[in-house]
């Protein structure tokens, strides 16, 4: 496993609950393609998440996403082409380059892998036969931010304070205008490919945990 990922278990810690397995081997057919390693190991470890309470990063469901959905792998590559395809082509009309933005399952396209709760979209970008070479790319609504690194990189980079947009990506309100916002934990947990809800054993709802501490019962001490 890379060394990114051992850094980003460093900073996350251990979880005190096993979420359920994802089948990663019918990727290749229900999704169209392998995901990233350290990818699998997150979602193997953790299950989803929420990082500040206001950044998701996505796991596949064996439950449907809708009505008539499958399900699956196959349901994550249903939504990526619908949703993320819907919200790029209703934003990119206001950006300054040439021509559409390729979506996956488009060759070389965004797939997305996260969102923030202002509707920004962590993707990969789908331009490599090897999923290992995949880099991040942010959707924001006036831009694509393109980061030098896999998922376990980037990850680690914003949750250590190195990434540019740290701030906007995991919603930080601005102190001046706002005041001051209380604590929150670095991450939460979220449900996993079961549908088990693991951020509802520690009471919480949605993307936040109760605001004021920065206690994570759900880690290992």
């Amino acid at each position: 496993m890379t060394e990114a990922w051992t850094r980003l278990r460093a900073i996350m810690g251990e979880p005190v609950y096993t979420p359920a397995r994802v089948p990663w081997e019918l990727a290749p057919s229900e999704l169209g393609v392998q995901l990233p390693s350290d990818y699998r190991a997150f979602v193997d470890l953790y299950g989803g998440v929420n990082l500040n309470g206001e950044w998701g990063v996505y796991t596949p469901s064996e439950k449907p996403s809708f009505y008539e959905a499958p399900g699956g792998l196959a349901d994550w590559r249903i939504t990526n082409d619908v949703d993320l395809r819907d919200q790029i082509e209703g934003e990119e009309q206001w950006w300054d380059r040439p021509g559409p933005t390729p979506v996956f399952p488009d060759p070389g396209g965004l797939l997305s892998w996260g969102w923030n709760s202002n509707h920004n979209q962590c993707c990969w970008l789908t331009t490599s036969p090897d999923p290992e070479q995949w880099p991040v790319t942010v959707f924001y609504e006036d831009r694509l931010d393109h980061f030098d690194g896999g998922f376990a990189e980037f990850l680690a980079t914003v949750l250590t304070g190195g990434y540019a947009a740290e701030d906007e990506l995991l919603v930080r309100a601005d102190p001046e205008v706002w005041g001051p916002q209380p604590a929150r934990p670095l991450w939460s947990p979220k449900s996993d490919w079961a549908g088990r809800n693991w951020g509802a054993e520690w009471g919480i709802e949605g993307f936040l945990a109760a605001p004021g501490s920065t206690e994570m019962p759900w880690v290992r001490t």
